[in-house]
Protein backbone atom coordinates (compact mmCIF):
# COMPACT_ATOMS: atom_id res chain seq x y z
CA UNK A 1 0.00 0.00 0.00
CA UNK A 2 1.38 3.43 -0.91
CA UNK A 3 0.36 6.92 0.17
CA UNK A 4 -0.02 9.44 -2.62
CA UNK A 5 0.01 13.07 -1.52
CA UNK A 6 -1.67 15.19 -4.15
CA UNK A 7 -0.86 18.88 -4.60
CA UNK A 8 -4.03 20.09 -2.86
CA UNK A 9 -2.87 18.47 0.35
CA UNK A 10 0.23 20.63 0.26
CA UNK A 11 -1.93 23.66 -0.45
CA UNK A 12 -4.21 22.90 2.47
CA UNK A 13 -1.20 22.88 4.75
CA UNK A 14 -0.73 26.57 4.04
CA UNK A 15 -4.37 27.31 4.75
CA UNK A 16 -5.03 25.48 7.97
CA UNK A 17 -2.63 27.65 9.90
CA UNK A 18 0.34 25.38 9.39
CA UNK A 19 2.01 27.74 6.95
CA UNK A 20 4.05 29.46 9.62
CA UNK A 21 5.38 26.22 11.02
CA UNK A 22 8.72 24.81 10.04
CA UNK A 23 7.85 21.64 8.20
CA UNK A 24 10.19 20.05 5.74
CA UNK A 25 8.57 16.91 4.36
CA UNK A 26 10.53 14.59 2.16
CA UNK A 27 9.67 15.64 -1.38
CA UNK A 28 8.48 12.86 -3.66
CA UNK A 29 5.43 12.20 -5.79
CA UNK A 30 4.77 8.83 -4.15
CA UNK A 31 5.40 8.15 -0.48
CA UNK A 32 6.23 4.64 0.61
CA UNK A 33 4.79 3.58 3.94
CA UNK A 34 8.18 4.03 5.54
CA UNK A 35 8.52 7.60 4.30
CA UNK A 36 4.91 8.48 5.15
CA UNK A 37 5.41 7.71 8.83
CA UNK A 38 9.07 8.56 9.40
CA UNK A 39 8.61 12.21 10.42
CA UNK A 40 6.13 14.55 12.07
CA UNK A 41 6.15 16.73 8.96
CA UNK A 42 4.98 13.93 6.67
CA UNK A 43 2.29 12.81 9.10
CA UNK A 44 1.13 16.42 9.48
CA UNK A 45 0.56 16.57 5.74
CA UNK A 46 -1.59 13.45 5.96
CA UNK A 47 -3.58 15.00 8.81
CA UNK A 48 -4.27 18.15 6.84
CA UNK A 49 -6.30 16.27 4.23
CA UNK A 50 -9.07 15.79 6.80
CA UNK A 51 -9.64 19.48 7.51
CA UNK A 52 -11.77 20.28 4.45
CA UNK A 53 -14.43 18.21 6.24
CA UNK A 54 -15.16 21.10 8.57
CA UNK A 55 -15.64 24.08 6.28
CA UNK A 56 -13.88 24.16 2.92
CA UNK A 57 -16.99 25.49 1.14
CA UNK A 58 -17.71 28.18 3.75
CA UNK A 59 -21.48 28.16 4.55
CA UNK A 60 -22.82 27.08 1.14
CA UNK A 61 -23.95 23.63 2.27
CA UNK A 62 -25.41 25.07 5.46
CA UNK A 63 -27.66 27.65 3.83
CA UNK A 64 -28.81 25.04 1.32
CA UNK A 65 -29.79 22.77 4.22
CA UNK A 66 -31.65 25.64 5.90
CA UNK A 67 -33.62 26.03 2.65
CA UNK A 68 -35.12 22.59 3.27
CA UNK A 69 -36.61 24.08 6.43
CA UNK A 70 -38.46 27.37 6.94
CA UNK A 71 -35.59 29.86 7.22
CA UNK A 72 -34.60 30.31 3.59
CA UNK A 73 -36.29 30.06 0.21
CA UNK A 74 -34.56 29.13 -3.03
CA UNK A 75 -35.53 31.86 -5.49
CA UNK A 76 -35.54 29.71 -8.64
CA UNK A 77 -38.81 27.76 -8.75
CA UNK A 78 -37.30 24.61 -10.30
CA UNK A 79 -34.34 24.43 -7.94
CA UNK A 80 -33.93 20.86 -6.64
CA UNK A 81 -34.63 22.01 -3.08
CA UNK A 82 -37.98 23.50 -4.11
CA UNK A 83 -38.84 20.40 -6.12
CA UNK A 84 -38.33 18.20 -3.07
CA UNK A 85 -39.98 20.29 -0.38
CA UNK A 86 -43.01 20.96 -2.58
CA UNK A 87 -43.47 17.33 -3.56
CA UNK A 88 -42.43 17.44 -7.23
CA UNK A 89 -39.66 15.03 -6.33
CA UNK A 90 -39.23 12.80 -3.31
CA UNK A 91 -36.61 11.05 -1.25
CA UNK A 92 -36.20 7.40 -2.26
CA UNK A 93 -33.53 4.73 -1.73
CA UNK A 94 -32.29 5.57 -5.21
CA UNK A 95 -32.37 9.37 -5.01
CA UNK A 96 -31.78 11.57 -1.99
CA UNK A 97 -30.23 15.02 -2.24
CA UNK A 98 -29.39 14.91 1.47
CA UNK A 99 -27.82 11.45 1.37
CA UNK A 100 -24.22 11.19 2.56
CA UNK A 101 -23.79 7.40 2.85
CA UNK A 102 -21.09 6.84 0.21
CA UNK A 103 -19.31 10.09 1.11
CA UNK A 104 -19.24 9.13 4.77
CA UNK A 105 -17.86 5.64 4.29
CA UNK A 106 -15.14 6.95 1.99
CA UNK A 107 -14.00 9.31 4.76
CA UNK A 108 -14.39 6.63 7.43
CA UNK A 109 -12.11 4.45 5.30
CA UNK A 110 -9.59 7.31 5.12
CA UNK A 111 -9.73 7.72 8.91
CA UNK A 112 -9.24 4.02 9.52
CA UNK A 113 -6.37 3.84 7.04
CA UNK A 114 -4.63 6.66 8.87
CA UNK A 115 -5.23 5.10 12.29
CA UNK A 116 -3.98 1.71 11.09
CA UNK A 117 -0.83 3.26 9.68
CA UNK A 118 -0.26 5.27 12.84
CA UNK A 119 -0.71 2.24 15.08
CA UNK A 120 1.47 -0.10 13.02
CA UNK A 121 4.13 2.17 11.54
CA UNK A 122 4.05 5.39 13.55
CA UNK A 123 5.23 3.99 16.85
CA UNK A 124 8.55 5.76 16.48
CA UNK A 125 6.94 9.19 16.49
CA UNK A 126 7.21 11.33 19.64
CA UNK A 127 4.51 10.33 22.12
CA UNK A 128 2.85 13.74 22.38
CA UNK A 129 2.65 14.09 18.62
CA UNK A 130 1.37 10.51 18.25
CA UNK A 131 -1.40 11.16 20.78
CA UNK A 132 -2.45 14.40 19.09
CA UNK A 133 -2.49 12.87 15.62
CA UNK A 134 -4.63 9.98 16.80
CA UNK A 135 -6.97 12.39 18.60
CA UNK A 136 -7.45 14.54 15.50
CA UNK A 137 -8.47 11.61 13.32
CA UNK A 138 -10.73 10.14 16.00
CA UNK A 139 -12.47 13.52 16.07
CA UNK A 140 -12.99 13.45 12.31
CA UNK A 141 -14.21 9.85 12.36
CA UNK A 142 -16.70 10.72 15.09
CA UNK A 143 -17.86 13.75 13.11
CA UNK A 144 -18.48 11.71 9.97
CA UNK A 145 -20.37 9.08 11.96
CA UNK A 146 -22.42 11.84 13.58
CA UNK A 147 -23.38 13.19 10.16
CA UNK A 148 -24.47 9.67 9.22
CA UNK A 149 -26.32 9.14 12.49
CA UNK A 150 -28.44 12.26 12.23
CA UNK A 151 -29.60 11.26 8.75
CA UNK A 152 -30.19 7.55 9.25
CA UNK A 153 -31.53 7.41 12.80
CA UNK A 154 -28.13 6.23 14.03
CA UNK A 155 -28.83 2.87 12.32
CA UNK A 156 -25.61 2.59 10.35
CA UNK A 157 -22.63 0.26 9.88
CA UNK A 158 -19.73 0.65 12.29
CA UNK A 159 -16.16 0.09 11.15
CA UNK A 160 -13.61 0.36 13.94
CA UNK A 161 -10.72 -0.57 11.67
CA UNK A 162 -9.84 -1.55 8.14
CA UNK A 163 -12.35 -3.92 6.62
CA UNK A 164 -11.94 -6.31 3.71
CA UNK A 165 -15.15 -4.94 2.18
CA UNK A 166 -17.21 -7.87 3.40
CA UNK A 167 -20.55 -6.33 4.32
CA UNK A 168 -21.39 -5.87 7.95
CA UNK A 169 -24.85 -5.57 9.44
CA UNK A 170 -26.32 -2.31 10.69
CA UNK A 171 -25.57 -1.51 14.32
CA UNK A 172 -28.20 -0.37 16.81
CA UNK A 173 -28.59 3.33 17.60
CA UNK A 174 -27.22 2.70 21.10
CA UNK A 175 -24.10 1.09 19.67
CA UNK A 176 -23.61 3.92 17.20
CA UNK A 177 -23.96 6.67 19.80
CA UNK A 178 -21.64 4.74 22.13
CA UNK A 179 -19.07 4.53 19.34
CA UNK A 180 -19.24 8.26 18.63
CA UNK A 181 -19.00 9.11 22.32
CA UNK A 182 -16.00 6.82 22.79
CA UNK A 183 -14.11 8.33 19.86
CA UNK A 184 -14.74 11.84 21.16
CA UNK A 185 -13.83 10.93 24.75
CA UNK A 186 -10.50 9.56 23.58
CA UNK A 187 -9.96 12.53 21.28
CA UNK A 188 -10.66 14.98 24.11
CA UNK A 189 -8.24 13.13 26.38
CA UNK A 190 -5.41 13.30 23.82
CA UNK A 191 -5.88 16.65 22.12
CA UNK A 192 -4.26 19.82 23.48
CA UNK A 193 -6.44 22.47 25.10
CA UNK A 194 -4.82 25.17 22.98
CA UNK A 195 -2.63 25.41 19.90
CA UNK A 196 -0.14 28.11 18.85
CA UNK A 197 -1.45 31.00 16.81
CA UNK A 198 0.35 29.56 13.80
CA UNK A 199 -1.84 26.46 14.06
CA UNK A 200 -5.14 28.23 14.59
CA UNK A 201 -7.93 26.05 13.27
CA UNK A 202 -6.43 22.73 14.41
CA UNK A 203 -8.73 20.46 16.40
CA UNK A 204 -8.46 20.88 20.17
CA UNK A 205 -9.83 19.35 23.36
CA UNK A 206 -12.62 21.96 23.39
CA UNK A 207 -13.66 21.03 19.84
CA UNK A 208 -13.97 17.36 20.81
CA UNK A 209 -16.02 18.22 23.90
CA UNK A 210 -18.22 20.59 21.89
CA UNK A 211 -18.91 17.99 19.23
CA UNK A 212 -19.70 15.44 21.92
CA UNK A 213 -22.19 17.86 23.47
CA UNK A 214 -23.84 18.33 20.07
CA UNK A 215 -23.90 14.62 19.26
CA UNK A 216 -25.30 13.61 22.63
CA UNK A 217 -28.09 16.18 22.23
CA UNK A 218 -29.16 14.36 19.06
CA UNK A 219 -28.82 11.05 20.92
CA UNK A 220 -31.12 12.42 23.66
CA UNK A 221 -28.43 11.61 26.21
CA UNK A 222 -29.07 14.80 28.09
CA UNK A 223 -26.65 14.36 30.97
CA UNK A 224 -23.81 13.26 28.70
CA UNK A 225 -24.43 16.39 26.64
CA UNK A 226 -24.50 18.79 29.58
CA UNK A 227 -21.49 17.07 31.18
CA UNK A 228 -19.49 17.64 27.99
CA UNK A 229 -20.39 21.33 28.14
CA UNK A 230 -19.27 21.53 31.77
CA UNK A 231 -15.93 19.94 30.81
CA UNK A 232 -15.54 22.44 27.96
CA UNK A 233 -16.32 25.35 30.27
CA UNK A 234 -13.82 24.07 32.83
CA UNK A 235 -11.06 24.82 30.30
CA UNK A 236 -11.76 28.55 30.86
CA UNK A 237 -10.99 29.30 27.24
CA UNK A 238 -14.34 30.23 25.71
CA UNK A 239 -16.73 33.15 25.94
CA UNK A 240 -19.19 35.04 23.75
CA UNK A 241 -17.73 37.59 21.36
CA UNK A 242 -19.08 41.02 22.37
CA UNK A 243 -20.52 42.00 18.99
CA UNK A 244 -22.70 39.54 17.01
CA UNK A 245 -22.34 41.45 13.72
CA UNK A 246 -18.56 41.74 13.95
CA UNK A 247 -18.30 38.06 14.89
CA UNK A 248 -19.27 37.15 11.32
CA UNK A 249 -16.93 39.64 9.68
CA UNK A 250 -13.59 38.27 10.80
CA UNK A 251 -10.69 37.18 8.64
CA UNK A 252 -7.95 34.77 9.61
CA UNK A 253 -5.38 37.25 8.33
CA UNK A 254 -6.47 39.81 10.94
CA UNK A 255 -5.60 37.54 13.85
CA UNK A 256 -8.49 38.79 15.99
CA UNK A 257 -8.75 37.22 19.44
CA UNK A 258 -12.10 35.43 19.39
CA UNK A 259 -13.00 33.26 22.37
CA UNK A 260 -16.36 32.34 20.85
CA UNK A 261 -14.71 30.20 18.19
CA UNK A 262 -14.52 26.60 19.40
CA UNK A 263 -13.44 25.35 15.97
CA UNK A 264 -13.12 27.34 12.77
CA UNK A 265 -11.89 27.12 9.19
CA UNK A 266 -9.91 30.05 7.82
CA UNK A 267 -9.49 31.39 4.30
CA UNK A 268 -6.71 33.53 2.88
CA UNK A 269 -6.77 35.63 -0.26
CA UNK A 270 -5.69 35.37 -3.02
CA UNK A 271 -4.98 31.64 -3.13
CA UNK A 272 -7.68 30.16 -0.93
CA UNK A 273 -11.06 31.89 -1.06
CA UNK A 274 -14.75 31.11 -1.65
CA UNK A 275 -17.57 32.36 -3.91
CA UNK A 276 -20.45 32.39 -1.42
CA UNK A 277 -21.34 36.07 -2.00
CA UNK A 278 -21.30 35.51 -5.76
CA UNK A 279 -23.98 32.83 -5.65
CA UNK A 280 -26.19 34.23 -2.90
CA UNK A 281 -25.66 38.02 -2.97
CA UNK A 282 -28.11 40.63 -4.35
CA UNK A 283 -28.12 41.43 -8.09
CA UNK A 284 -26.71 44.94 -7.65
CA UNK A 285 -23.72 43.40 -5.88
CA UNK A 286 -23.18 41.19 -8.92
CA UNK A 287 -24.65 38.18 -7.15
CA UNK A 288 -26.97 35.47 -8.43
CA UNK A 289 -29.43 35.81 -5.54
CA UNK A 290 -30.04 32.08 -5.32
CA UNK A 291 -31.57 32.19 -1.85
CA UNK A 292 -33.53 34.55 0.39
CA UNK A 293 -34.65 34.59 4.05
CA UNK A 294 -38.33 33.94 4.64
CA UNK A 295 -40.62 36.18 6.62
CA UNK A 296 -41.14 33.15 8.86
CA UNK A 297 -37.62 33.83 10.10
CA UNK A 298 -37.67 37.63 9.87
CA UNK A 299 -40.72 38.02 12.10
CA UNK A 300 -39.04 35.89 14.77
CA UNK A 301 -36.50 38.65 15.37
CA UNK A 302 -37.98 40.43 18.35
CA UNK A 303 -38.25 44.12 19.10
CA UNK A 304 -35.30 45.64 20.94
CA UNK A 305 -37.24 45.58 24.22
CA UNK A 306 -37.77 41.81 23.95
CA UNK A 307 -41.39 41.94 22.88
CA UNK A 308 -42.53 39.94 19.87
CA UNK A 309 -42.93 41.51 16.45
CA UNK A 310 -46.35 41.11 14.83
CA UNK A 311 -47.75 42.18 11.49
CA UNK A 312 -51.09 42.48 13.32
CA UNK A 313 -49.65 45.34 15.38
CA UNK A 314 -50.38 48.54 13.37
CA UNK A 315 -47.27 50.27 14.69
CA UNK A 316 -45.08 47.34 13.73
CA UNK A 317 -46.74 46.90 10.35
CA UNK A 318 -46.30 50.57 9.43
CA UNK A 319 -42.53 50.46 9.99
CA UNK A 320 -41.67 46.78 10.20
CA UNK A 321 -37.90 47.18 10.21
CA UNK A 322 -37.57 49.79 12.94
CA UNK A 323 -36.78 49.06 16.56
CA UNK A 324 -35.78 45.42 16.10
CA UNK A 325 -33.11 43.55 18.06
CA UNK A 326 -29.48 43.93 16.88
CA UNK A 327 -29.25 40.43 15.39
CA UNK A 328 -31.93 41.38 12.88
CA UNK A 329 -29.78 44.18 11.48
CA UNK A 330 -26.72 41.92 11.50
CA UNK A 331 -28.50 39.09 9.67
CA UNK A 332 -31.05 40.53 7.22
CA UNK A 333 -30.88 42.88 4.24
CA UNK A 334 -34.33 44.49 4.11
CA UNK A 335 -35.91 47.35 2.20
CA UNK A 336 -34.14 50.47 3.47
CA UNK A 337 -31.09 48.70 4.92
CA UNK A 338 -27.73 50.46 4.44
CA UNK A 339 -25.44 48.23 2.39
CA UNK A 340 -22.22 48.84 0.47
CA UNK A 341 -22.76 52.59 0.29
CA UNK A 342 -26.35 52.37 -0.92
CA UNK A 343 -29.81 51.87 0.49
CA UNK A 344 -31.26 48.47 -0.26
CA UNK A 345 -34.41 48.62 -2.38
CA UNK A 346 -36.32 45.35 -2.30
CA UNK A 347 -39.67 46.78 -3.40
CA UNK A 348 -41.27 45.47 -6.55
CA UNK A 349 -39.73 46.93 -9.70
CA UNK A 350 -36.32 47.79 -8.24
CA UNK A 351 -33.17 45.97 -9.37
CA UNK A 352 -32.87 44.16 -6.05
CA UNK A 353 -36.62 44.00 -5.69
CA UNK A 354 -39.22 41.34 -5.17
CA UNK A 355 -40.07 39.11 -8.13
CA UNK A 356 -41.00 35.50 -8.79
CA UNK A 357 -38.90 33.40 -11.15
CA UNK A 358 -35.32 33.63 -9.91
CA UNK A 359 -32.43 36.04 -10.15
CA UNK A 360 -33.72 38.25 -7.35
CA UNK A 361 -35.49 37.91 -4.01
CA UNK A 362 -38.82 36.09 -3.91
CA UNK A 363 -39.35 36.99 -0.24
CA UNK A 364 -38.43 40.67 -0.04
CA UNK A 365 -35.19 39.93 1.84
CA UNK A 366 -31.57 38.92 1.39
CA UNK A 367 -29.10 37.54 3.89
CA UNK A 368 -26.65 39.96 5.44
CA UNK A 369 -25.02 37.63 7.93
CA UNK A 370 -22.19 35.64 6.25
CA UNK A 371 -21.77 38.26 3.49
CA UNK A 372 -18.69 40.49 3.36
CA UNK A 373 -19.71 44.12 2.96
CA UNK A 374 -16.16 45.09 2.01
CA UNK A 375 -15.92 42.53 -0.76
CA UNK A 376 -15.70 43.81 -4.35
CA UNK A 377 -14.64 40.62 -6.11
CA UNK A 378 -17.41 38.24 -5.06
CA UNK A 379 -15.32 35.21 -5.96
CA UNK A 380 -12.66 36.00 -3.37
CA UNK A 381 -14.37 35.79 0.01
CA UNK A 382 -12.18 35.12 3.04
CA UNK A 383 -14.36 35.45 6.14
CA UNK A 384 -13.99 32.81 8.84
CA UNK A 385 -16.26 29.78 8.92
CA UNK A 386 -17.28 28.56 12.39
CA UNK A 387 -17.69 24.83 12.72
CA UNK A 388 -18.76 25.44 16.30
CA UNK A 389 -19.03 28.54 18.41
CA UNK A 390 -19.66 29.05 22.10
CA UNK A 391 -23.18 30.44 21.59
CA UNK A 392 -24.21 27.04 20.21
CA UNK A 393 -22.54 25.36 23.19
CA UNK A 394 -24.64 27.48 25.57
CA UNK A 395 -27.84 26.65 23.68
CA UNK A 396 -26.94 22.96 23.81
CA UNK A 397 -26.42 23.33 27.55
CA UNK A 398 -29.75 25.11 27.98
CA UNK A 399 -31.63 22.39 26.11
CA UNK A 400 -29.87 19.47 27.82
CA UNK A 401 -30.51 20.98 31.25
CA UNK A 402 -34.14 21.74 30.39
CA UNK A 403 -34.66 18.11 29.40
CA UNK A 404 -33.27 17.11 32.80
CA UNK A 405 -35.69 19.45 34.57
CA UNK A 406 -32.96 21.88 35.66
CA UNK A 407 -34.87 24.98 34.62
CA UNK A 408 -32.93 27.62 36.56
CA UNK A 409 -29.57 26.59 35.13
CA UNK A 410 -31.06 26.05 31.69
CA UNK A 411 -32.63 29.48 31.45
CA UNK A 412 -29.41 31.09 32.70
CA UNK A 413 -27.46 29.51 29.81
CA UNK A 414 -30.13 30.79 27.43
CA UNK A 415 -30.03 34.31 28.88
CA UNK A 416 -26.27 34.52 28.39
CA UNK A 417 -26.85 34.27 24.65
CA UNK A 418 -29.65 36.83 24.76
CA UNK A 419 -27.65 39.32 26.79
CA UNK A 420 -24.96 39.34 24.12
CA UNK A 421 -27.74 39.95 21.60
CA UNK A 422 -28.55 43.20 23.43
CA UNK A 423 -31.54 42.25 25.57
CA UNK A 424 -31.52 43.79 29.05
CA UNK A 425 -34.42 41.84 30.53
CA UNK A 426 -33.82 38.17 31.26
CA UNK A 427 -36.33 35.52 30.33
CA UNK A 428 -37.98 33.25 32.89
CA UNK A 429 -39.49 29.83 32.25
CA UNK A 430 -42.61 28.56 34.00
CA UNK A 431 -42.03 24.90 33.12
CA UNK A 432 -39.95 22.56 31.00
CA UNK A 433 -42.04 22.91 27.84
CA UNK A 434 -42.01 26.69 28.11
CA UNK A 435 -38.22 26.72 28.40
CA UNK A 436 -37.88 24.35 25.43
CA UNK A 437 -40.06 26.68 23.34
CA UNK A 438 -37.82 29.62 24.28
CA UNK A 439 -34.71 27.64 23.35
CA UNK A 440 -36.18 26.60 20.01
CA UNK A 441 -36.91 30.22 19.18
CA UNK A 442 -33.41 31.24 20.17
CA UNK A 443 -31.75 28.53 18.08
CA UNK A 444 -33.83 29.62 15.07
CA UNK A 445 -32.57 33.21 15.35
CA UNK A 446 -29.09 32.92 16.84
CA UNK A 447 -27.99 30.06 14.56
CA UNK A 448 -29.81 31.22 11.41
CA UNK A 449 -28.08 30.22 8.14
CA UNK A 450 -25.61 27.97 9.99
CA UNK A 451 -27.27 24.73 8.92
CA UNK A 452 -29.04 23.65 12.12
CA UNK A 453 -32.74 24.33 11.54
CA UNK A 454 -33.73 21.39 9.31
CA UNK A 455 -31.99 18.88 11.56
CA UNK A 456 -33.36 20.55 14.70
CA UNK A 457 -36.95 20.21 13.45
CA UNK A 458 -36.36 16.53 12.65
CA UNK A 459 -34.87 15.67 16.04
CA UNK A 460 -37.59 17.62 17.88
CA UNK A 461 -40.27 15.71 15.99
CA UNK A 462 -41.63 18.97 14.58
CA UNK A 463 -40.74 18.58 10.89
CA UNK A 464 -43.94 16.65 10.13
CA UNK A 465 -45.89 19.64 11.47
CA UNK A 466 -43.89 22.70 10.44
CA UNK A 467 -42.64 21.36 7.08
CA UNK A 468 -45.71 19.42 5.99
CA UNK A 469 -48.94 20.89 4.65
CA UNK A 470 -47.53 24.39 5.18
CA UNK A 471 -46.18 27.36 3.24
CA UNK A 472 -43.42 29.88 3.89
CA UNK A 473 -44.11 33.56 3.48
CA UNK A 474 -42.38 36.58 2.07
CA UNK A 475 -43.23 40.27 1.84
CA UNK A 476 -44.17 41.95 -1.41
CA UNK A 477 -43.31 45.61 -1.04
CA UNK A 478 -44.73 48.28 -3.32
CA UNK A 479 -43.65 51.90 -3.38
CA UNK A 480 -46.46 54.37 -2.76
CA UNK A 481 -46.64 58.14 -2.92
CA UNK A 482 -44.23 60.37 -1.01
CA UNK A 483 -41.70 57.60 -0.54
CA UNK A 484 -43.96 55.43 1.59
CA UNK A 485 -44.26 51.68 1.20
CA UNK A 486 -47.00 49.12 1.35
CA UNK A 487 -46.20 45.68 2.76
CA UNK A 488 -48.16 42.61 1.73
CA UNK A 489 -47.51 39.14 3.13
CA UNK A 490 -47.36 36.65 0.27
CA UNK A 491 -47.07 32.90 -0.10
CA UNK A 492 -43.44 32.41 -1.15
CA UNK A 493 -44.28 28.85 -2.20
CA UNK A 494 -46.67 30.27 -4.83
CA UNK A 495 -49.70 28.28 -3.77
CA UNK A 496 -47.85 24.99 -3.46
CA UNK A 497 -47.99 22.97 -0.24
CA UNK A 498 -44.90 21.59 1.47
CA UNK A 499 -44.49 17.84 1.82
CA UNK A 500 -42.67 16.09 4.64
CA UNK A 501 -43.88 12.54 5.40
CA UNK A 502 -42.96 11.00 8.73
CA UNK A 503 -40.58 8.51 7.14
CA UNK A 504 -38.28 11.41 6.16
CA UNK A 505 -37.23 11.47 9.83
CA UNK A 506 -34.94 8.56 8.94
CA UNK A 507 -33.56 8.48 5.44
CA UNK A 508 -33.54 5.19 3.52
CA UNK A 509 -30.37 3.18 3.14
CA UNK A 510 -29.20 3.83 -0.44
CA UNK A 511 -30.20 1.12 -2.90
CA UNK A 512 -26.55 0.70 -3.95
CA UNK A 513 -25.67 -0.36 -0.41
CA UNK A 514 -28.63 -2.75 -0.21
CA UNK A 515 -27.54 -4.39 -3.47
CA UNK A 516 -23.88 -4.56 -2.44
CA UNK A 517 -24.29 -5.78 1.11
CA UNK A 518 -26.28 -9.00 1.71
CA UNK A 519 -26.20 -8.49 5.48
CA UNK A 520 -28.45 -5.44 5.70
CA UNK A 521 -32.09 -4.82 4.94
CA UNK A 522 -33.96 -1.65 4.15
CA UNK A 523 -35.71 0.11 7.04
CA UNK A 524 -39.31 -1.07 7.41
CA UNK A 525 -40.82 2.33 6.61
CA UNK A 526 -39.00 2.35 3.26
CA UNK A 527 -39.80 -1.18 2.11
Amino acid sequence: MKFKHIFWTLSMATVITVSSCTIEPELTDVFSEKVAWNSEANVELSLNKFYPLIGQTYYSAHVNQDAYADLLKKNTPNDEVNLLILGSSSITPGANALDNWAWSYLWIRHCNEFLDGLHTKGTGLPSEFYQRAEGEVLFFRAYVYFELAKRYGASVILYDGLSDDIGKSVSTPEQVWDFIAADLDKAAAQLPATVPATKRGKVTKGAALGLKARAMLYAKRWKASSDAVVALQALNLYDLYPDYAKLFNQRRSEGTDNKESVLEFGFLTPNFTYSFDYFFGPPLDGGYAQISPTDNLVREYQMADGSNFSWSNPTHAANPYEGREPRFYASILYNGAPWKGRTMETFEGSKDGYAVGGGTTSTGYYMRKLFDEKLTDLGRGELTFYFMRYAEVLLIQAEALAEQGQLVLGVEALNKVRRRAGFTTDLAATNKNHLLDLIRHERMVELAFEGHRYWDLRRWGLATTLLNGTHVEGVKITKAAEGKFNYQLVDADNGRTRVYPEKYNRFPIPIAEIQRNPNIQQFDEWK
